[in-house]
């Protein structure tokens, strides 16, 4: 079977399997068919992509529609390869901890089939977005993930607090949604088509507006992915969601913000210089208030989240690095920077997730996220403290563990002394220094604050190995 009918497959599987969570009759067959569905879309989407990740060629496949659509192509070059390749498990991994994190509710008698299926077109949402050329059905998809993402949100909605939260995410995510429909809208006037490919050949002829759409896929892609000072939704929504929810929210959900921009970044060609130069302030600026806001968090969950706006930060000055690079008309630092922004990217999506789950397993068994009332746990959640401190020791970026390697690339970068002027060169070794000292002040926070006072009575210990 040809890669573009496996990765096509994967869409019907899903959504199958969302029909059936919502129509079956016990929770256990409603997670079991999420399960297997998604299981059997990330194999078939695994089996499409790694050619592309091995150097194949781009998967191409496309159908005429009726208007205003048109036409529907879908295309999976190497970026779309990169991020299908670990949303779909990451998705698949959150699902099967939902299993055992929501057991309380089920055992309520709380219908878990809505959810099961709100996850699976969360994964159907990922295969178009990071597959669709299409402006159209882009937004389509976007959409999908946006309210997915809102519904599983408000999983408790009983709480007043928590469906505040809900609503707080829906309004930002969709406030991001109407600035990329102005965008989309301006690229259709100039070139009468919704194509990505026509959106490309307008952008890389460096015509009239250029500035207006970057500063528009800019705003709108900062508030999907929550950077600095867009990121007002993302605490509470956080400290609301159930910890897997959290997981998938700060470890993939958010990326297709970022993916977002490069796509058009990448559809545009040569950037201008000022572009890089506003991606990597902007990207600094975001990381500095990201570590700021942490290091005041007494909340467990808001403290994750919170580090999730710096984390994209970190990225943010990689692809701003690259885009210098690329303006400079320096492959060197084109490699370092963007390559450098995906890879962490893929490693900040392994370690938060990680932390989260380590969260909500402290949750079941405290009952609490009050930094200020946890510690001393590891004697009685061993495995939760293990996978907390290599989670944490990531985060801060410390070697070898993963956080280090596209950290390090990104240093390596700004410190490279490659600007073509000296002045740059100076900018760029403030920015890396910078980076460093927010750095160094993190690996304060990060780890020692969960060394405070719980009461004995509140901790349980680890269910046993079956």
């Amino acid at each position: 079977m040809r890669s573009e009918a496996l990765l096509l497959t994967s869409l019907p599987v899903l959504l199958t399997g969302a029909a059936l969570a919502v129509g079956l009759r016990t929770n256990r067959a409603r997670a079991l068919v999420a399960l297997v569905s998604q299981a059997i879309a990330a194999i078939l989407v695994l089996a499409s992509v790694i050619p592309v990740l091995a150097g194949g060629p781009s998967l191409e496949v496309s159908w005429p529609w009726p208007a205003p659509i048109e036409q529907i192509a879908f295309r999976v070059d190497a970026l779309g390869a990169f991020f299908l390749a670990w949303s779909l498990p990451m998705t698949l991994l959150g699902t099967l901890y939902a299993v055992g994190y929501l057991r309380p509710y089920f055992q309520a008698g709380r219908n878990g089939g809505p959810h099961f299926a709100l996850l699976n077109m969360t994964s159907l949402a990922f295969v178009l977005i990071y597959s669709v050329q299409n402006a159209l059905v882009f937004l389509i998809g976007w959409e999908i993930a946006a309210v997915a993402a809102w519904l599983l949100v408000i999983w408790d909605y009983r709480s007043q607090k928590i469906r505040f939260a809900g609503f707080n995410y829906l309004v930002s995510t969709h406030v991001g949604l109407f600035v990329l429909v102005a965008a989309f809208m301006l690229l259709h006037s100039k070139t009468g088509s919704m194509d990505f490919a026509e959106f490309g050949r307008f952008l890389a002829s460096h015509g009239q507006g250029q500035g207006t759409l970057f500063l528009l896929f800019g705003i709108s892609f900062a508030l999907k992915s929550a950077f600095f000072p867009f990121h007002t939704w993302l605490p509470r929504a956080h400290s609301a969601a159930p910890a897997h929810v959290s997981a998938l929210m700060s470890g993939v959900i958010h990326k297709a913000g970022l993916f977002g921009f490069l796509r058009f970044v990448l559809l545009g060609g040569r950037p201008e210089e000022w572009m890089g130069w506003s991606v990597l302030v902007f990207g600094a600026a975001s990381a500095i208030f990201g570590v700021l806001y942490t290091s005041t968090q007494r909340d467990l969950k808001r403290m994750l989240g919170y580090s999730s706006t710096e984390n994209v930060g970190i990225a943010a000055m990689a692809f701003g690095l690259g885009m210098l690079g690329w303006s400079w008309g320096n492959p060197a630092l084109v490699g370092l920077g963007i390559g450098a922004g995906l890879l962490h990217l893929l490693n900040h999506a392994l370690f938060k997730c990680s932390l989260f789950y380590a969260a909500g397993a402290i949750y079941r068994a405290t009952h609490t996220v009050d930094l200020e009332r946890l510690g001393g746990l590891a004697k009685r959640l061993p495995r939760t403290a293990v996978i907390f401190v290599v989670g944490g020791l990531a985060m801060s970026a410390l070697p070898p563990l993963n956080g280090f390697v596209g950290e390090f690339l990104l240093y390596t970068g700004l410190l490279s002394g490659s600007a073509p002027t000296g002045e740059g060169d100076v900018v760029l070794v403030l920015r890396g220094g910078g980076a460093g000292v927010r750095r160094r002040r993190q690996r304060a926070v990060d780890v020692p604050r969960l060394r405070a006072r719980v009461p004995r009575s509140a901790a349980r210990t680890e269910a046993p190995r079956r």
